[in-house]
């Protein structure tokens, strides 16, 4: 004769097991991940790099920080200095907010540029379209013509091959 357990203590005994490695699983995930978090503080997989500048915010299209920097008293027409190592070939050029976040391909901050009162004479208009044209950014080049009035009559410098872009444009 084989001893069973009785039915409603198999039962139960399942329905523990089947509640309790769940649970159990998620706290060992959870220690392995503050363990890391210990070991690896400055990880993007827990915070997001800090942004320094304007520049910054821009190119990783981070909207509530470039606001935050322009509620501060940053002026949204005001040339920054930028520096990447395809765009700008790795030397630190001036350019305005709107032709970085062009550059950069950051529709929503280029958005949040214009709507905060950043504005941009004739040239810097046909400039930011040019380069938008250039890089092949069909979205920001018809929110720049919606938004930017390029003068009728514009002519494009060609990228020079081998060269990076916003070194290749006149700013």
């Amino acid at each position: 004769m084989t001893s069973l357990m009785p039915q409603p203590a198999r039962r139960r005994r399942l329905l523990a097991s089947a509640m309790t490695v769940p649970a159990f699983l998620a706290a060992l995930g959870m220690c392995a991940v503050e363990s890391w978090r210990l070991v690896r503080p400055q990880s993007p997989l827990f915070a997001a790099p800090f942004v320094y500048s304007l520049a910054d915010a821009i190119e990783r299209n981070d909207v509530e920080h470039a606001h935050a920097f322009l509620r501060a008293g940053q002026d949204p027409n005001r040339p920054i200095a930028v520096r990447h190592a395809v765009l700008t070939g790795g030397q630190s050029v001036l350019v305005s907010p709107l032709v970085w976040a062009v550059a950069t391909g950051s529709r929503d901050t280029l958005l949040m540029l214009l709507g905060f009162g950043a504005r941009f004479d004739q040239t810097g208009a046909d400039t930011a379209l040019c380069l938008a044209d250039a890089l092949g950014d069909n979205e920001i080049a018809g929110l720049l013509t919606l938004y930017g009035s390029p003068s009728p009559g514009r002519e494009c410098h060609a990228l020079q091959p081998g060269r990076a872009p916003l070194l290749s444009l006149p700013l």
